[in-house]
């Protein structure tokens, strides 16, 4: 098996594309040279520049765009096992190499007969994301954890100093003492090459804020102060690669030129009182309960909160399995505006909203999961298939949900939250806070469909047996928006 290092929206699209694409083996070599020496290559023809690839048996469409600038465009193939098959397909030829850890495949792509792009398949071991000792098993079996790690915070800190962090985006939230505390403690720092380094980053229209923020988890401070990569996670996105490792050295230099460990330490009591207030406040043991409860062909024996003072509007969410361990980790914000909402709320809803932000980065690990099913996938993939049904143009449901899988994981996602309102909240409330998780969706969020879909999602949920779960429903909830694709 190979997996690869892209976003989640590389799942196969076009199965009878891979079944109608004729594998051609071919004997053609030409002599050329590559990187200063002479090597007889395999040559592949094609006439368009987007290549399919095809993996094991996943198919991958459109995945690669020849390049013939590069001497050679080095794919990066990750390895779990011995080997794997791995076919690159163009609309003319195709090539397979039985592609091991460690070895390189070079051939070259011929376009209309004159240009070349050469190409490369690297092999690279794929090592676990995490690895759990059976005296972590031990240690964290049942347990939730709220946690501001310090290399963490370094890194948030350093998104806070940014020209990028600076703007009025999200990015950063700013209305506290701790922010202004930050400032003046490590803006005189704001060259350094870190800085500059993780600013480029954040214009990236990938958006690495996520891959970066929560590849900070993986790393940990020594007794001597040095950064050191965490002897439980290799890496904590769904990525093969740790996008934070290339600027760890820098990083390092960061910390000690700014004392940081000494900051860290002073500001103990912040993060210890909004540590308590996560862990005691929002209803992270009834959200748990509830989520196993509706989703029970999916458990988790560890739970981890992570967050920094410093985060805004963004948050995500990851899960693990290995040596017979799962973990789900919910990377979010400081709810802040839980004293606001008591205002305008009972204390009983105010309480129940604090914990939303939480509650949908924990559910993800769920929805994910039943989503990935073998009877909702394919399914799910082709009611999305079209998104401009589903997200409005310009609006973060189209920016950051542009494939069918993230698209319908969050119109379930708040969808859940309006069920668990049902649950948790005043009935005398329920409806205005249902009617206000809509409107944000649609108007701010730009998911069209969501208002209908949550008014028939709250009903179904109404109207179920009293034993049935929110997986038990499912098979409705998918045949609604396969239905709802075509009106």
């Amino acid at each position: 098996m190979v997996c690869i290092q892209q976003a989640s929206n590389l799942h196969p699209s076009n199965q009878k594309f891979m079944f109608k694409s004729k594998i051609l083996f071919f004997t053609v070599l030409v002599l050329i040279t590559v990187k200063g020496f002479s090597q007889k290559l395999p040559v592949v023809n094609a006439s368009d520049l987007k290549i399919d690839i095809r993996i094991g048996n996943e198919f991958y469409k459109g995945q690669w765009n020849l390049n013939t600038s590069l001497r050679p465009d080095v794919y990066d193939a990750y390895v779990t096992g011995t080997s794997t098959p791995v076919t690159f397909i163009s609309d003319r030829d195709s090539i397979r190499f039985d592609v091991k850890p460690g070895h390189s495949y070079p051939f070259v792509f011929v376009i209309n007969g004159k240009d070349s792009a050469f190409t490369e398949i690297k092999g690279i071991k794929l090592v676990p994301r995490a690895v759990f000792s059976n005296e972590y098993k031990k240690t964290h079996f049942g347990k939730t954890s709220v946690e501001i790690p310090m290399v963490y915070e370094l890194l948030n800190i350093v998104f806070a100093i940014t020209e990028t962090g600076k703007k009025d985006n999200g990015l950063i939230y700013k209305d506290m003492p701790y922010y202004q505390e930050v400032l003046k403690w490590f803006e005189p720092f704001a060259k350094e090459p870190v800085v500059q380094r993780i600013n480029a980053e954040l214009t990236n229209p990938d958006d690495m804020y996520h891959a970066l923020k929560m590849d900070g988890y993986s790393f940990e401070f020594s007794n001597q102060g040095k950064i050191e990569k965490s002897k439980i996670y290799n890496r904590i996105g769904r990525a093969n690669v740790n996008f934070l490792e290339p600027f760890i050295d820098d990083l390092q230099t960061f910390a000690t030129k700014t004392n940081f460990k000494k900051f860290y330490q002073d500001h103990s009591p912040v993060y210890k009182k909004q540590i308590e207030i996560y862990r005691d406040s929002v209803g992270v043991p009834v959200m748990q309960k509830w989520l196993t409860r509706n989703f029970p062909s999916t458990s988790y024996e560890s739970f981890k909160i992570i967050f920094s003072p410093l985060v805004a509007g963004n948050q995500s969410a990851s899960w693990f399995e290995n040596n017979d361990f799962h973990e789900a980790q919910a990377h979010v914000n400081f709810p802040y505006g839980i004293h606001n909402s008591q205002k305008k709320w009972s204390k009983e809803a105010s309480f129940v909203m604090a914990g939303s932000i939480l509650f949908t980065e924990l559910n993800h690990a769920f929805i994910g999961p039943e989503a990935d099913k073998p009877q909702y996938r394919s399914r799910i993939t082709k009611a999305f298939s079209d998104l401009n049904i589903w997200n409005e143009k310009g609006k973060p449901a189209e920016l950051g949900y542009n494939d069918p899988s993230s698209s319908f994981d969050e119109y379930m996602n708040w969808g859940l939250v309006s069920l668990r309102y049902l649950d948790y909240a005043p009935k005398s409330e329920q409806e205005k806070l249902i009617a206000g998780i809509e409107k944000m969706m649609v108007e701010g969020r730009g998911f069209k469909r969501f208002a209908e879909y949550n008014q028939f999602l709250v009903q179904l949920y109404k109207n179920k047996k009293q034993e049935q779960t929110v997986a038990d429903l499912y098979p409705e909830i998918v045949s609604w928006f396969e239905n709802s694709a075509t009106r």
